[in-house]
């Protein structure tokens, strides 16, 4: 740095006294380092600078480690002084962080952002595009060019976007500038690199077919880091690459890294003044963070799509319920989810007084009294301070298990398989990455419960003594469904579920009520699904003419397949005879796990199903349960060996809180 005395003395010093603290915030202020890579005094804490890129830019380890062994190489000053400060190829799928991680390394080493000088090269495909480099001596104080931008401010990083797409000639200059760090413009005046970062950007090799589940790719479409760097090999000059620092290849964004990012992006969003300054507790379910998952990702742009999303399908029906002032006052609690068409945003005023509830259906025999469950505040919340701290212990014994050694380490020895290479080719990829994305699911749904549970104590919970019904009861359902998942992947057992209902019609005089029972089964699975936030898909529903009854869900969520199994086997409803005695319909409920492998589209997930259906052996035989409307309300379960008169509930999709 060639730095007269007048100007240290000018920038930060007093007098003609220059202490080493004014030397350094002067070259701080000129060159945009910070002080801890300046000052040999100070230490520079790389944990903290990897959180920061971790913060920042999801999913790709490499990539942090060769910036931050960069920045460490820098602060050293081991780096050569002949050369930039360094020369790397971020190859990889487009969408996947290659330009936030440079803008998050211009922001940390040069100050600001906006000392990224950033290029794209699919803009230079022919040979005058050199100009753009070097200058067009005939315009006068042209600075556009990259030659005039470094001469003026030496320390920047500099981002050569899709670098693939420029003309050779281009490439040939920056030979001089890898090699040397110097480039001259057309007018003989001279360049210093040497303090620059040159970045270049590249999606050869890895480009991902449209319309591919997120995170997952099959036959071959899968990607590949061999593909990546054969495709690097064949296109550019051994030289030139030999003039790189480190090709660092980006990976495809996984269902757990799209999640994550997704949670981040909606964080910020509730940041935004609209919502900031309303006195509002925003809660995101499960559905809606998969609805936005879906309509945000695509396998072949990347995150680049889940701003758009998140504004059209959740910021601009918020935004006109705002402006129209269709909202109650006050404090209020957001529960936002989806009916897999859109994003539902539902208003709860914690002090609302709740009218009175509705007479229970009448029992057959009087059932006694359970212990604080789950499952009965889900049926019957009463809103008392017992209930909350029920619910206080039980989030506390989920915490404990879920922030346990054991599940980091398993959770950790999942995503470093990720990193392997060879792995999105390896057989169990989708295992894998179903594991992490499940465990990063449970420890959402968990944070949300907990964050509902704080907000409510906070409701001046020290001066109630009645608490919101309605929202025990969603708390309540939280941690059950986050308890199934977490019972679910302890027992290695299948998570989502093919769920099938059959009805046999033997004679014309019983099938018209034969399909009326099933239809009223089918309609209890889909209520139940949409209360307990599962994603239910019919993948086939033949109940017209006189076929016999056939029908197939798809149901993916929290526990799916282990609160379902239960179910398989008959579920006979029972009808009185004119004479005496009853007559019998029979539907019999096969329930099977789904594959690890996503479904490319809903044929291929109903093929799925079928293979699966096929191959189960196992057709139970066995009564699950027995239905009767008259002479009172019946329901017997012979599975969990429990009976209630309350038939509207059970039929309302409650089935799975008795017994």
């Amino acid at each position: 740095l060639k730095l007269t005395q007048r100007q240290i003395i000018v920038s930060g010093g007093t007098g003609n006294q220059i202490t080493p603290d004014d030397l350094y915030v002067t070259l701080s202020g000129l060159t945009g380092l910070p002080r801890s890579i300046l000052d040999d005094r100070q230490g520079l804490d790389l944990a903290e600078l990897r959180q920061l890129f971790e913060t920042r830019v999801l999913g790709q380890p490499e990539a942090i480690d060769c910036l931050v062994e960069r920045v460490a190489m820098i602060k050293s000053g081991l780096t050569d002084a002949t050369r930039p400060l360094g020369v790397f190829l971020f190859a990889g799928p487009t969408g996947t962080g290659k330009t936030e991680i440079a803008k998050t390394l211009a922001e940390f080493l040069f100050g600001s952002p906006d000392r990224m000088v950033r290029l794209d090269m699919s803009e230079l495909q022919t040979e005058e595009s050199v100009g753009r480099i070097v200058g067009d001596v005939s315009r006068d104080g042209d600075t556009r060019a990259l030659v005039h931008q470094i001469q003026k401010q030496p320390f920047s990083l500099v981002l050569l976007d899709e670098f693939e797409k420029a003309h050779p000639s281009v490439w040939n200059l920056f030979l001089q500038v890898f090699d040397d760090g110097r480039l001259t413009d057309r007018s003989g005046n001279t360049a210093d690199f040497r303090h620059a970062i040159i970045i270049l950007t590249s999606n050869l090799g890895a480009t991902i077919s449209a319309g591919l589940s997120i995170g997952f790719q099959s036959g071959n479409a899968n990607f590949s880091m061999a593909s990546v760097e054969k495709a690097i090999a064949q296109t550019f000059r051994r030289e030139f690459v030999n003039r790189l620092d480190r090709v660092v290849i980006f990976r495809p964004l996984s269902r757990v890294i799209m999640r994550d990012i997704l949670l981040k992006e909606l964080n910020d969003v509730i940041q935004r003044r609209g919502l900031r300054n309303r006195e509002w507790a925003i809660e995101w379910e499960d559905s809606a963070i998969e609805f936005l998952l879906q309509k945000g990702f695509a396998a072949d742009l990347g995150a680049r799509p889940l701003k758009r999303a998140v504004e059209r399908y959740l910021l601009s029906p918020l935004a006109i319920t705002i402006v129209n002032h269709q909202f109650p006052q006050g404090d209020q609690f957001l529960f936002v989810r989806s009916d897999g068409a859109r994003i539902n945003v539902e208003f709860v005023d914690p002090d609302q007084p709740e009218a009175e509830k509705e007479t229970p259906e009448p029992t057959v025999a009087v059932e006694e009294k359970q212990p604080a469950s789950l499952k009965a505040l889900m049926l019957d919340a009463r809103g008392t301070s017992q209930e909350v701290g029920y619910l206080q212990h039980t989030f506390a014994e989920l915490q404990t298990t879920i922030s346990s050694e054991a599940w980091q380490t398993r959770k950790q020895e999942a995503l470093n398989r990720t990193y392997e290479r060879g792995f999105w080719e390896a057989a169990d990829r989708y295992t894998v990455l179903g594991t992490v994305e499940y465990m990063d699911r449970i420890e959402t749904g968990l944070s949300t419960a907990g964050s509902l549970l704080n907000r409510l104590n906070g409701q001046k919970s020290d001066e109630r003594t009645k608490f919101p019904r309605e929202i025990l009861g969603r708390l309540a359902q939280q941690l059950y469904l986050v308890s199934e998942a977490y019972t679910t992947f302890a027992d290695s057992r299948p998570r989502d579920a093919f769920l099938c209902l059959e009805a046999n019609l033997i004679s014309r005089q019983q099938a018209d009520l034969t399909k009326f029972y099933a239809r009223q089964l089918a309609d209890m699975y889909r209520s139940w699904a949409s209360k307990r936030k599962m994603h239910l898909k019919v993948l086939k529903d033949d109940a017209t003419g006189d076929n016999d009854f056939h029908c197939i869900f798809s149901v993916q969520g929290f526990g799916a397949f282990s609160i379902l199994q239960p179910e398989a086997g008959l579920h006979v409803f029972e009808a009185p005879k004119e004479e005496s005695g009853f007559q019998r319909y029979r539907v019999r409920v096969r329930v099977v796990a789904q594959p690890d492998a996503p479904a490319k589209n809903a044929e291929h997930l109903l093929q799925q199903a079928l293979a699966a259906l096929s191959a189960d052996a196992d057709v139970q035989a066995v009564i699950v349960r027995r239905y009767r409307r008259e002479p009172s309300p019946l329901v017997r379960d012979n599975v969990g060996k429990w009976r209630t008169g309350r038939l509207n509930r059970v039929l309302d999709g409650d089935f799975d809180l008795f017994g």
